[in-house]
């Protein structure tokens, strides 16, 4: 799995899954101590007006 335009990955599972989620994150949730300003949050991506974000990311399957 590659994925050079996320900054996190997370590994998850719902209570009682049959599965486990493997997923590029771009950020985290907030700490309790969060100030709670979205300018602050861990892994925000701040564009400029009338600009874009790209970001991509690969699964390579070997049998």
């Amino acid at each position: 799995m590659q994925f050079p335009s996320y900054s996190h990955f997370g590994i998850w599972s719902a209570k009682n899954a049959s599965f486990v989620c493997l997923e590029p994150w771009c950020g985290v949730a907030d700490l309790e101590s969060h100030n709670k300003k979205l300018e602050e949050k861990e892994g925000v991506i701040t564009l400029a007006p009338q600009k874009t974000w790209t970001a991509f990311w690969n699964i390579t399957l070997k049998a």
